[in-house]
C-alpha cells in the first residue's frame, strides 16, 4: 500500500530522525513490534508492525516528529476526521494513536490498517493488462464516493482537500479506502481580505496536489467560495485518471485548469454517462458541479441492479462535526523506547 508513496515524498529530508525499526513499543493499548519503515516524508515515516498478541496482524505505523504547532495541527485534525470515520468501510482504519513528549520534543504515533496496495501502483499496472471497463471504473469511484459522502454528511461538511489516486488504497477486505486527512478543512469561505487570502494560498500550496486542485483553490481572486466542492472537481480528476490511465491536467499548468482545458480521449470508448459525469464534475464553477450525492447516485446507477446499493448512512459517529487543534488535546507525557 505504502511502498508507492516513497518517490513522492519530499527529497530533502530523510525522515524523522531516531529510526523505529525493531522496537517494540505501545500504541494505546496495542502493543507492537516495529518492522521496516516502507514510506518516507520530510518529518514522518510510515513502518510495517506486527501485533505482539497476534503476529499475524499487521499495522501500517505513521511517526511524526511534531516540530511546531502547524505540524501538530494536521496531526491532531488527522487523528479527529479517522475517529469520527472509524468503522466505515471505505476509510482506513485508524487503530491506535498517541502524540507523545519524549524529552526531547513531540512526536505523533498514528496506528492504522495495514493496506497492501495503493490505487496509483493499480493504474500503473493496467499499462499491460488494458483500460478498466465500466463496472470497474464504477466500482472502484463508488467506493471513493462512500468514503467522501461521509465526510460531507459531517456538519459542518468536511472536504478532503487531497483526493488523489495516490491516497485510495487496497484493504485485505477487498474494499477501496480513502486515507491522508492531514488537508482537511471546514472552513468553507471566499478569502477576501488580503491577510487571509496569503495565508490560504500557502495552506493551497503545501496541502493540496497540482494537477487535483480545483480552480477557485488556483485563484483566489476569483472570489469563489472555497468548499467541499474543491472535492467534486478531485473526483472528476480520479475518475479521469481510473478511466484512462493518465491526468486530466498537467498538474503545473494554471491556466489549463482555469481555463477547463483537457479533452476526453477517443480510446477507450466509455458510455456517455460516465464522460458526462467527468464533465459535469470538471466545471470552473463550484457552483456548477454536482454534490456528492449525486454523484453517488449516477456512479450507482453505472452498474447492473446486481451490484447497486442503497444510499449509504452518513458518518458513522453520527453527530456534530469539530476539528481538533487545540494544542494540547491527546497529549500523553511518555518516554519511546529510544
Amino acid at each position: 500500500m505504502w511502498r508507492p508513496f516513497r518517490q513522492l515524498m519530499p527529497k530533502e529530508h530523510s525522515g524523522p530522525s531516531g529510526g523505529l525499526e525493531g522496537r517494540t513499543i505501545d500504541v494505546g493499548n496495542v502493543k507492537v513490534h516495529v518492522r521496516e519503515a516502507i514510506a518516507e516524508g520530510g518529518f514522518s515515516c510510515v513502518y510495517l508492525a506486527r501485533d505482539l498478541t497476534n503476529p499475524a496482524k499487521q499495522y501500517a505505523l505513521k511517526h511524526v516528529i511534531v516540530q511546531d504547532k502547524e505540524l501538530l495541527d494536521l496531526v491532531q485534525k488527522e487523528i479527529t476526521v479517522m475517529r469520527a470515520l472509524k468503522g466505515h468501510p471505505n476509510v482506513v482504519t485508524l487503530v491506535a494513536h498517541a502524540i507523545l513528549d519524549t524529552g526531547r520534543g513531540r512526536e505523533a504515533l498514528l496506528l492504522m490498517e495495514f493496506c497492501e496496495r495503493s490505487l496509483v501502483s493499480a493504474l500503473d499496472a493496467r499499462g499491460t493488462a488494458g483500460f478498466y471497463d465500466e463496472e470497474q471504473v464504477a466500482l472502484i469511484f463508488r467506493d471513493v464516493c462512500n468514503a467522501v459522502f461521509a465526510m460531507h454528511c459531517q456538519t459542518p461538511p468536511v472536504a478532503h482537500r487531497d483526493l488523489k489516486a495516490e491516497n485510495v488504497l487496497l484493504g485485505a477486505d477487498g474494499a477501496w479506502k480513502l486515507c491522508d486527512f492531514g488537508s482537511v478543512s471546514t472552513n468553507h469561505k471566499c478569502f477576501d481580505k488580503p491577510e487571509e487570502r496569503g495565508i490560504e494560498e500557502d495552506v493551497i500550496r503545501k496541502h493540496t496536489t497540482p494537477a487535483y486542485r480545483a480552480p477557485e483553490m488556483w485563484d483566489l481572486y476569483r472570489r469563489e467560495v472555497i468548499s467541499e466542492k474543491v472535492d467534486i472537481w478531485a473526483l472528476g480528476c480520479l475518475m479521469y485518471r481510473i478511466c484512462y490511465l493518465k491526468s486530466a491536467f498537467d498538474g503545473e499548468s494554471k491556466l489549463q485548469i482555469l481555463n477547463g482545458n483537457y479533452r476526453i480521449p477517443e480510446l477507450p470508448k466509455y458510455c456517455s454517462s460516465i464522460t458526462s459525469l467527468i464533465e459535469e464534475m470538471l466545471q470552473s464553477s463550484p457552483d456548477a458541479r454536482p454534490d456528492i450525492t449525486q454523484v453517488w447516485f449516477r456512479v450507482n446507477e453505472l452498474l447492473p441492479l446486481e451490484l447497486q446499493k442503497d444510499l449509504p448512512d452518513g458518518s458513522p459517529s453520527g453527530s456534530a462535526f469539530e476539528l481538533q487543534t487545540t494544542e494540547d488535546e491527546g497529549l500523553a507525557s511518555a518516554i519511546l523506547p529510544f
